[in-house]
């Protein structure tokens, strides 16, 4: 493959990939044995999507390269995808970490249940966790992945997405009467 296809390559296999990728990886799915020519390509595809033509960027994160929406355009796209990869549990963990960070991982175990070591494994894996030793639990705050993913400049500033989500209406309730007789 000459480099014009092996480029194109690239970026069919980075826009397919729903995680992170590893150089080594790339390598292998593209048919490069040269660590130097796929970096030279990566570079080349992540500079021309940082032009604000385009509303997604090549980043390279923690846990490998991947495509993302810009962050200015998250909110616009935010319904089209509800984080198919991530299931209800991973979320649920998410959620409680971002929101309450940092939380142990015992506190949340007290929420969800044994799952949740699962749940904090995966999540780690991914390189949206990070849990420090504190005690005989661990403590776990959200990492900068967990800001790309979500589209956030820092992991901070997932507190303030939750809080601009308008909470659901209270239902509302009608007075039971009293009827005579029953």
């Amino acid at each position: 493959m000459e480099k014009h296809s092996k480029k194109a390559m690239l970026e069919a296999v980075l826009f397919q990939a729903a995680e992170p990728l590893q150089l080594d990886k790339i390598m292998r799915l593209i048919g490069s044995t040269s660590p130097d020519k796929v970096e030279g390509m990566l570079k080349e595809v992540q500079d021309f999507y940082a032009g604000e033509e385009h509303g997604v960027q090549l980043l390279n994160t923690e846990t490998g390269w991947q495509f993302r929406v810009k962050p200015e355009y998250v909110s616009s796209v935010r319904g089209l995808t509800p984080f198919h990869d991530l299931s209800r549990g991973l979320l649920r963990v998410l959620a409680l970490v971002a929101y309450k960070q940092p939380i142990t991982q015992s506190q949340i175990v007290k929420v969800i249940g044994n799952r949740t070591y699962e749940y904090v494994k995966e999540l780690e894996r991914r390189g949206m966790l990070r849990a420090i030793k504190s005690g005989r639990s661990k403590a776990l705050v959200t990492t900068k992945g967990f800001a790309d993913y979500f589209g956030l400049n820092s992991p901070e500033d997932a507190k303030k997405l939750f809080e601009s989500i308008p909470s659901e209406p209270e239902e509302k309730k009608e007075p039971v009467s009293k009827q005579p007789g029953r």
